[in-house]
Formats: structure tokens, C-alpha cells, sequence
């Protein structure tokens, strides 16, 4: 298979040091590392100045890594005005939770943007998604978030291992994106990138209403991933509400440009079929990079059919 993991979700930041502060205090992220990001090999990769200067922070949730990357003021394009999970550039980190309601209680004196009205419960009706309840927020930076609880007979085995009575959520499940079209999608992350078809099924219903703050809703919901017991992605492609946006012309530097660090067996191979993939997106040169840089020393970034960006690390 040519991706093995998703390492690590990376997203940017203007307010660094807040927002590790408050992964830390809220949701249980514990810190593991902080340096700085600058010189020509990063420049390579993300097509940046050489001068370009940030400060990582690398966070642990469970068995999982969020790293922080900090920039200047003013640096970072700001998330529009006015935007939804229906949009393309939407992309949420999953987080679980043992005790949803006590979580979201304990962040309620942040008054952080909520997507969601109220915890849900999702409907029996729907067997694929009955009995998981579910909260969709924001973090200090706008970037969203999902909390959700999984009833006994649903999800990895691995979050019913050991219970978190507080509801600090105890490990991240995926990563959700919003794409335009399944099957696009799946020729790109399953066909080129290796990911395994997990599971799929539609939610609609006011329950899912309620949790995406949009009306109407029908979305399309499918789930990848490298290996069991591992985090995966999950594409959500909302068949309605219509009028869901593309992205144009994506940044690395843009607030809302969540990235995924991915770690491949076969580098150079993957390199190859991606610079000629059609479906694939801003393909950078194969750099060499310190190992310290992204855990591997070659390196290259890709965005998916929709632009949400990849940085693939390994091995040639």
C-alpha cells in the first residue's frame, strides 16, 4: 500500500501560543515539542520564501499528533465571513469522547463558535449511525472540531478499551473533509494513495440538521483509512443543502488550509503517478529534508481533488 499512516494533522495559526494553551486545557492535548520551521527545503515544499519563519508546536492526543504552526500577524487569509461544512475548504478534526454532554458543559465559558445547536443523538432509523451522539464546534482560530461518543457497538475497539468518566476526549478518530464528488474522491485517496474503504452511509434527518447547522441536510458520508486502529478520513459530500463552494486558489499560509501529514512505503513510485494523476493537484518537486523537519528524509506536497493539502513523507 502506498500511504501506511496519517501521521499528523497540521493546521495554522495566528494566535499560537493561545491555541496550544487552550488544546491543552480544554481538550487534554499534552505538548511534546516546540521549534522553529524556516529555510529552502520548507520553501521547496510549500512554494514560500526562504525567509518564511514559523513556530511549531507538536501536540499528543492519545496515540494521536495536531501540530501548531504559527504565523505572523496578518499572515494567514482569514476563514470567509460566512461558511459551512458544505464548503470545500471544510475539514474537522473527530475527537472521542466517553461523556460528550460533560465536555461540552466544560467548554461552554469559552463561548468558541458552535456549529452545532446541541449535542445530538443520531436516529435508529439509520443503523450505520444509530445511538452516536455528536457536537460540532470551533477552536479559538475558527477551525472546526467534532466531539463524538460512540455507543457501545460502534466504532474502533479501541475506544472502548479504557473509559474517560470526565469526557476529555481521550484520542482523535479522523479526519473529516468536504468534497465535492464520492467517487473522485475515492479514485484519488483509494485508487492512487492506498487508503482501504471502511464504510459508507447517508445521514439526513433534523438530528443531523441540528449537528451541521445547515438546513436540509443530506450528506453522503464515507469512511478510509490506512489500517484498523488507526486514524482515518472521512469524505462528506453533501447532496443538500446545494450551494456548497470550492475552494480558489488555496495557500499553504491560509487559516483555513488544514494539512495532513501522511507517511508512504513507496515514495518515489508515488511521486511518479501523482505528477502525472490528473485528479491530483499542485504537486511540489520530491525534496530531501532534514528528518527532524516531518519524521522521514524525502518529502512532497499534493493537494486532492478539492485542494485540501497533503504532505507525504517516507523513505524513496
Amino acid at each position: 500500500m502506498a500511504v501506511q499512516s496519517v501521521e499528523a494533522v497540521i493546521q495554522n495559526s495566528m494566535a499560537a501560543e493561545a491555541a496550544v494553551a487552550w488544546y491543552q486545557s480544554r481538550l487534554g492535548f499534552v505538548c511534546s515539542a516546540s521549534d522553529v520551521l524556516t529555510g529552502p527545503q520548507l520553501a521547496a515544499l510549500f512554494q514560500w520564501p526562504e525567509s518564511t519563519s514559523l513556530q511549531r508546536w507538536i501536540l499528543r492526543l492519545g496515540e494521536e499528533t495536531l501540530q501548531i504552526w504559527g504565523w505572523p500577524a496578518g499572515a494567514c487569509a482569514p476563514y470567509p465571513d460566512s461558511w459551512g461544512g458544505n464548503d470545500r475548504w471544510f475539514q474537522h478534526i473527530c475527537l472521542v469522547s466517553d461523556n460528550l454532554t460533560a465536555q461540552v458543559e466544560a467548554m461552554a465559558p469559552d463561548r468558541l463558535g458552535v456549529i452545532s445547536s446541541a449535542p445530538q443523538t443520531l436516529p435508529d432509523w439509520n443503523p450505520a449511525a444509530a445511538g452516536i451522539q455528536a457536537f460540532k464546534f470551533k477552536d479559538p482560530d475558527g477551525h472546526p472540531l467534532e466531539l463524538l461518543q460512540f455507543p457501545a457497538d460502534k466504532g474502533d475497539p479501541r475506544w472502548h478499551q479504557a473509559q474517560v468518566p470526565s469526557g476529555q476526549p481521550k484520542g482523535m478518530d479522523h479526519s473529516a473533509i468536504s468534497i465535492a464528488n464520492t467517487e473522485s474522491s475515492l479514485a484519488f485517496y483509494r485508487d492512487v494513495l492506498g487508503f482501504a474503504l471502511k464504510g459508507q452511509g447517508v445521514n439526513s434527518g433534523i438530528e443531523q440538521d441540528r449537528m451541521d447547522g445547515l438546513p436540509q441536510t443530506r450528506v453522503a458520508i464515507t469512511a478510509i483509512g490506512p489500517s484498523a486502529g488507526a486514524m482515518g478520513i472521512e469524505f462528506l459530500n453533501y447532496q443538500s443543502p446545494p450551494g456548497g463552494r470550492d475552494r480558489q486558489q488555496p495557500l499553504w499560509s491560509d487559516l483555513c488550509d488544514r494539512k495532513l501529514l501522511l507517511k508512504s512505503s513507496n515514495l518515489l513510485a508515488l511521486h511518479q503517478q501523482l505528477l502525472a494523476d490528473q485528479a491530483s493537484n499542485h504537486c511540489s518537486a520530491l525534496v530531501a529534508i532534514d528528518p527532524a523537519l516531518l519524521g522521514a528524509p524525502m518529502a512532497f506536497t499534493v493537494r486532492d481533488p478539492d485542494g485540501h493539502g497533503l504532505i507525504v513523507m517516507g523513505d524513496l
